[in-house]
């Protein structure tokens, strides 16, 4: 009997189903195996990211009476860090700042 699955509420048997068959047991250059990065809790075998907090510097893109800070790396360089600022102060609208902005939203959006 053919297995059968659900996907967005339509039933789909398994010979309808694309299956990567690879011709030998040996996974493709680039990829790893997901039982290298979690156990078998899902959670990360060990934490690749690790903040330096020595190596962050305060940004404020809002202004004095109004800030809003952000952290860049000090390990930018010039051109890149500015261009974070700008593109952070362009869009700082899409941001929370403080949760006075929280109550300016639809409840039912968020």
């Amino acid at each position: 009997m053919d297995e059968v699955y659900e996907k967005n509420d339509q039933i789909i048997e398994e010979d309808q189903v694309d299956i990567l068959q690879l011709k030998d047991k040996n996974i493709p250059k680039g990829l790893i195996p997901l039982e290298d990065l979690f156990d078998q809790d899902d959670v990360a075998r060990k934490n690749t990211l690790v903040p330096i907090e020595k190596g962050v510097e305060d940004v404020n893109i809002g202004i004095a009476e109004k800030p809003k800070m952000i952290k860049l790396s000090k390990s930018l360089s010039p051109k890149v860090k500015e261009r974070y600022i700008h593109l952070l102060s362009e869009f700082s609208d899409v941001f929370v700042w403080d949760y006075a902005d929280l109550k300016e939203h639809d409840r039912q959006i968020i």
